[in-house]
């Protein structure tokens, strides 16, 4: 029993370091990109996640989004969450538009793993102006939301995840922004969020929430999300990582 608690406790000790690495990968402040803000919130489920984002900014200025979930759990999707990290910074610091850095990456470890594992990601670019670029490869749409006109739209799917299948099908989403609109990104973690009763959050009452939080901050609107989906669990345990990220172009 002494041994068996001796070893419990080593891996215990193991797991809580690697959750402290993985939790280091993400980003400790936002970047301050002229015309943009940006909130985020990461919740793992168990002591590590197949959940990440990333925000960061270009040499030219521009500024880069992130959101993605790996399948399964536990310490294997973390590993490929590293590795699908690195991958994407390096290939957007080395200059390829989003097509191209998905495209790419999805190669990579399409070559690298093996054992059937994939990973959902949407990528965004945000230029100076509003002008944006965004590729999904199989992830949760996300949620445009124009306070101007009051609309809720969710953004197109597309491709597959990244490491399933070769020549991935991904195509390049372009929008143009207007000031006070906000795009919110999301892991199945949110959507799948169930109450009492087993009835889902769903994407609907994602809508309903994000119509309440117009003309006010990318923080503002964080919490606000994050309180809808509270309440609405009513204490329910969650079964899956949760990342939400909110980006709103001021002008």
């Amino acid at each position: 029993l002494y041994s068996v608690a001796v070893e419990k406790g080593r891996l215990q000790r193991e797991l809580q370091m690697a959750r402290e690495i993985q939790e280091g990968l993400l980003p400790r402040t936002m970047p301050q990109v002229p015309g943009y803000e940006v909130a985020a919130v990461w919740q793992s489920a168990r002591e590590m996640a197949g959940d990440f984002y990333d925000v960061f900014q270009l040499e030219d200025g521009s500024l880069c989004t992130v959101v993605a979930d790996v399948s399964d759990k536990g310490a294997p999707s973390a590993m490929l969450m590293a590795v699908s990290r690195s991958m994407i910074r390096s290939f957007a610091f080395g200059g390829f538009g989003p097509l191209d850095t998905i495209s790419r990456t999805n190669d990579l470890i399409l070559d690298d793993t093996g054992n059937g594992m994939f990973v959902t990601v949407y990528h965004s670019r945000f230029q100076p102006g509003g002008f944006s670029q965004h590729i999904n490869a199989g992830h949760n749409p996300p949620l445009l939301v124009r306070p101007s006109n009051g609309d809720a739209v969710f953004l197109p799917r597309g491709g597959r995840a990244v490491g399933w299948f070769p020549n991935n099908p991904l195509r390049e989403v372009e929008i143009s922004l207007q000031p006070g609109d906000f795009i919110i990104y999301y892991t199945d973690g949110l959507t799948d969020a169930e109450n009492p009763a087993g009835e889902p959050f769903g994407e609907q009452r994602l809508a309903k929430a994000a119509l309440h939080a117009l003309n006010t901050s990318a923080e503002n609107v964080l919490a606000r999300l994050l309180d809808a989906v509270t309440q609405f669990a009513e204490g329910t345990p969650p079964f899956d990582d949760l990342t939400l990220v909110v980006v709103r172009y001021i002008g």
